[in-house]
């Protein structure tokens, strides 16, 4: 076995002296390169054959290890319920699907506020879904209030297809997190989610959307994204909850068992 030395922390400590000099003074460099290079025959005299190394007495016969005995004795495997039997926590959680119906229904209802606010407002109901449309329409970006109050059959084609694929999108996002947080779906869904998405939004309208950034009227905008939450999480409580895989592991290895038993003893 070779032995220890300080051969390499010398050598380590000269050349870190040398290249101080570049900083400090160059008697550091010489002084280091000193300390380097007899860091470097030291090591090397303790790599040479017959130097350096020190022997080692095999260990006694009966303090190794032995070779291990198969028993041909079966174990019974912990099934589910029973004491001692570690669960997959949560035991119970909400399907994906249950997030994908929430944002569909969700979005629904984020329509009707979004629709509602351009009727009160008195600006008309197309008013919110140019709005949105300015996002991907370059020629929306230079109409005024006043024309973005008009009907625009492309303006409802594009806002509908971003309004529709975004509520799926965000549907999906919900149900696949979901059971990272399976307590209180309302509360992820109708706080915590619109208030995370309100001020993403609210920070990157003006790159998004700048011309929803100048005209939308962001109390309404804030209440339509706790409608489409609120409405969201309501609907993943109506589902019914997925029981969690919990013997899959145990039915692996009771297969495993089984086959290695059936095998035939070649002894």
């Amino acid at each position: 076995m070779p032995n220890a030395t300080a051969a390499p922390m010398v050598m380590a400590f000269g050349l870190t002296l040398a290249l101080s000099s570049v900083v400090m003074h160059l008697a550091f460099a010489v002084v280091g390169l000193v300390i380097a290079v007899g860091g470097l025959v030291y090591w090397i005299r303790h790599l040479t054959p017959g130097a350096g190394v020190h022997w080692e007495e095999w260990v006694p016969e009966s303090n190794r290890p032995q070779p291990v005995q198969v028993s041909p004795r079966g174990v019974s495997s912990i099934q589910s319920g029973m004491p001692g039997h570690r669960l997959r926590v949560p035991a119970e959680i909400y399907p994906y699907s249950a997030g994908l119906k929430g944002g569909i229904v969700g979005g629904a209802m984020m329509a009707l506020t979004a629709l509602a606010y351009g009727h009160f407002s008195g600006h008309g109901i197309w008013y919110p879904v140019n709005l949105l449309s300015a996002m991907v329409i370059p020629a929306f970006n230079n109409m005024g209030a006043e024309d973005l109050d008009k009907f625009h059959l492309m303006g409802l084609i594009v806002g509908t297809i971003i309004h529709v694929v975004t509520s799926i999108i965000v549907g999906l996002f919900f149900g696949i997190i979901l059971p990272m947080c399976p307590r209180w779906p309302l509360l992820w869904g109708g706080l915590v989610a619109p208030l995370l998405w309100s001020g993403f939004v609210y920070g990157f309208m003006g790159v998004l959307n700048p011309v929803m950034s100048e005209q939308v009227d962001w109390p309404w905008f804030f209440v339509s994204q706790f409608a489409f939450g609120i409405t969201m999480g309501f609907v993943v409580m109506q589902s019914t909850k997925v029981q969690i895989q919990q013997v899959l592991e145990v039915e692996t290895q009771q297969s495993a068992d089984n086959s290695q038993h059936s095998q035939p003893d070649e002894s």
